[in-house]
């Protein structure tokens, strides 16, 4: 596992509170390239306090079409969800339904989106509020984080197409 160690606040709901985006890369192994990946989590920080947070972004996950805990749902089949990737310049534009959001990443990563053609975009409803904007997460916290049976189940998956600026 690779990370980037950056992560950027990407937007400040009333009940969802501040949610934050870091990416990181698994692999390659013999048989298969690296897959890139992108978080969107929540500091827990919402008007309402971490569970209204929780519930909301769950709503709101699940009225996408994106099943809590269930399949990775793919964006290029389903276009209905709203999700959209650019990858230019060391940079991920995200764009979901309730928010839009850039981070930097870094050159491995980009060449694994670019080679896969696709980002997974994790994002689950537990709040992360030990993992600030702008504060370097390293790999044994990042994995201890999405790897904790509550955060397992409780996230949605979406293979995102990348897109590029066309030259």
């Amino acid at each position: 596992m690779t990370t980037s160690n950056v992560v950027s606040a990407a937007h400040s709901a009333h009940s969802m509170g501040t949610l934050t985006v870091i990416s990181w890369t698994l692999g390659p192994t013999d048989d298969m390239p690296a897959t890139p990946f992108l978080m969107v989590y929540s500091l827990g920080d919402g008007l309402h306090g971490p569970e209204a947070g929780e519930a909301e972004l769950r709503q709101t996950l699940e009225g996408m079409g994106v099943p809590i805990g269930g399949i990775v749902v793919d964006a290029g089949q389903d276009r209905g969800i709203g999700a959209h990737l650019l990858v230019e310049a060391q940079r991920a534009v995200l764009t979901l339904p309730f928010m839009n959001a850039q981070c930097q990443v870094p050159v491995e990563w980009q060449e694994a989106a670019y080679e896969t053609g696709h980002v997974i975009v994790k994002i689950p409803v537990v709040p992360w509020p030990d993992a600030a904007p702008g504060v370097p997460v390293d790999e044994d916290r990042l994995k201890a984080f999405i790897s904790a049976d509550d955060v397992v189940r409780n996230s949605g998956h979406i293979a995102v197409p990348v897109s590029r600026i066309q030259g």
